[in-house]
């Protein structure tokens, strides 16, 4: 007989073994056991979160003959369900049986009544790829259920059903198992296994797992195999072609040293050794975040991959702002690995490309720095600039000289206007944020809540480096212009940028269809502004809503229909009046 597959053999038999999904396990087990569960379910989620478990667990508690305890795996019809015998409980793939034809026959024998437990319990996989009659078939059913018998609808992809068949259901969105969970997990199972496996081994597998318990299983009995039951973090890098973090620390600081044989040689080794790329790339990237948020909070806790100690050692060669350029040109990366069908050298083009825009930093001058420019110079270096080429004044020049371009400073400041008008400049003041604020509504907030939202879960790479900014965004405030996003203070530098919130704009309006100008403050800057607009509004002193001038195509950017016809058809077969 073939070995039983780990997540086979571990799959939960009881509710108190279900891993993650805890919300989920008390409200089915308070259902059970308060006799008040529903004729239909759809359990959603991402694959190996425990849908199909949990559906099995309902359906064999509502058939145990123990209701306090159910499942109490003693009675007749939970040791017939564990054995897979249970005629009342009945498993179809969607995937094979989509025709309207499968669904019909269900639905008659569903009017039958129970042969062995009090409810007839049909468990549909993969239902959204039932075909539309057979949807519409089952939404009859749902509309008019037979006495005592239950629909659990389980799918990776909700979005594929029919919306009068979700509002018919109970709905539970089962979420990624967390990576602790996961580990801790493939312990317990290692102990009783009798298998060798470190708790950095374990973690790692979670890491590859990306929230699927089945997965980390599925992974941890290959690796098992490979090892003879002894499992190291050496052993789990040969099998998936990975690298430790320290590698990647490595590399990004011969990047920033703009040392380009050592580069060069890194990657070479990562072909030789058949190094997973894309995967090495989204290491990275996952790296460059963390000295990002450290830079910015200063806490360990917040994060993922990075230690605090290699996290330092790169916050010494670069700035949070060098970092997220860098992480966006490896996205940017990452969108040719398919198209050049060689990994390697798209991966060696965007290292090359970030240590070439290194050593141009490096030839201008920046006296203070004790360690190579970054790839990119920071806004401070930018604002400070200036002021470095301005040639000194002798010693012995009349102190009038050095009066008149100040008086002329301080003249072109009053011409000024008092509130600021046009495109985000960096930062935001406060009068701006004001500004903003009294032309904002909360209708407008509501509905460019759901547009973020989408933004969020828009799964498109060629704008990957458009939706990481906006990942963790907030509106604070929105008008018929306007949206004020509330993000940490290095993003919303990065995106009031002249360049980033123009290529923005037209990001939401050609993809999103919102034609309003993104500003970006900092919490902080947010809540200090809402406390001052409530001051001002009672003593009724608001200021003027905010000029907004959009964004406009320059005419190199504007389509020439004319000329787009002729080179659709030949200039020789179209005559223009």
């Amino acid at each position: 007989m073939a070995k039983l597959a780990l997540y086979q053999k571990y799959r939960s038999s009881t509710f108190e073994e279900v891993v993650g999904q805890e919300y989920i396990v008390q409200s089915i087990k308070n259902a059970v056991r308060e006799n008040k569960v529903g004729h239909a379910y759809l359990f959603c989620g991402p694959r190996g979160t425990g849908k199909t478990t949990m559906a099995r667990l309902l359906a064999k508690a509502v058939n145990c003959e123990n209701p306090e305890k159910a499942p109490c795996e003693e009675c007749a019809n939970c040791i017939a369900a564990d054995n897979g015998t249970h005629p009342d409980i009945i498993e179809i793939n969607a995937a094979n049986e989509t025709h309207v034809e499968d669904i019909r026959d269900l639905i008659e024998r569903s009017t039958l009544a129970p042969m062995q437990g009090k409810h007839k319990v049909y468990i549909i996989d993969e239902v959204h790829q039932l075909s539309g009659a057979a949807s519409s078939a089952l939404l009859k059913t749902l509309e008019e259920p037979p006495a005592n018998v239950i629909f659990i609808l389980a799918t990776t992809d909700p979005q594929k059903l029919l919306p009068t068949i979700i509002s018919r259901c109970q709905r539970y969105d089962f979420t990624k198992i967390k990576k602790e969970q996961i580990k801790d997990h493939l312990l317990a199972i290692a102990e009783k296994e009798k298998i060798e496996m470190d708790p950095a081994s374990a973690e790692m597998i979670a890491v590859l797992a990306e929230g699927g318990m089945r997965d980390a299983e599925s992974i941890m009995d290959q690796c098992a195999s490979y090892t003879n039951d002894h499992i190291t973090i050496g052993d789990i890098d040969r099998i998936y072609g990975l690298t430790t973090a320290e590698e990647k620390v490595s590399l990004i600081q011969d990047i920033a040293q703009g040392n380009m044989e050592a580069v060069i040689r890194r990657i070479q080794s990562y072909e030789e050794q058949g190094i997973d790329l894309p995967r090495f790339t989204d290491g990275m990237i996952d790296i460059l975040k963390d000295c990002v948020v450290y830079q910015s909070t200063k806490k360990t806790d917040l994060l993922r991959t990075a230690s605090e100690e290699q996290v330092k050692k790169l916050t010494e060669l670069a700035d949070s702002r060098t970092c997220m350029h860098a992480s966006e040109k490896l996205m940017d990366a990452k969108q040719r690995f398919r198209i050049s069908g060689n990994a390697a050298s798209a991966f060696e083009v965007a290292c090359l490309s970030l240590l070439t825009e290194g050593t141009v930093a490096e030839e201008k001058p920046e006296p203070k720095k004790s360690a190579p420019a970054p790839i990119q110079k920071t806004v401070k270096e930018e604002i400070s600039a200036p002021a470095e080429e301005e040639p000194e004044q002798p010693i012995e020049q009349p102190i009038q000289q050095s009066e008149e371009p100040k008086k002329a400073v301080e003249e072109k400041k009053e011409a000024e206007p008092a509130m600021p008008e046009g495109h985000p400049v960096l930062p935001i003041s406060q009068d701006t944020i004001l500004a903003l604020l009294v032309q904002c509504n909360k209708k407008s907030k509501v509905a460019d809540e759901n547009t973020i939202a989408m933004v969020k879960s828009y799964g498109d790479l060629k704008h990957r480096r458009y939706t990481s900014l906006l990942e963790d965004a907030m509106i604070g405030a929105s008008g018929e212009d306007c949206i004020l996003l509330v993000v940490p203070q290095v993003i919303a530098n990065r995106i009031n940028e002249e360049k980033m919130n123009r290529e923005l704009y037209f990001f939401m309006k050609d993809t999103m269809k919102t034609d309003k100008m993104l500003y970006a403050v900092s919490e902080e800057d947010m809540k200090d502004a809402v406390v001052q607009f409530a001051s001002l509004m009672k003593k009724k002193e608001l200021p003027e809503p905010m000029k907004i001038e959009k964004y406009q195509l320059e005419e190199k950017e504007k389509e020439d229909p004319e000329k787009k016809v002729l080179e659709l058809f030949g200039a020789e077969n179209v005559t223009v009046k």
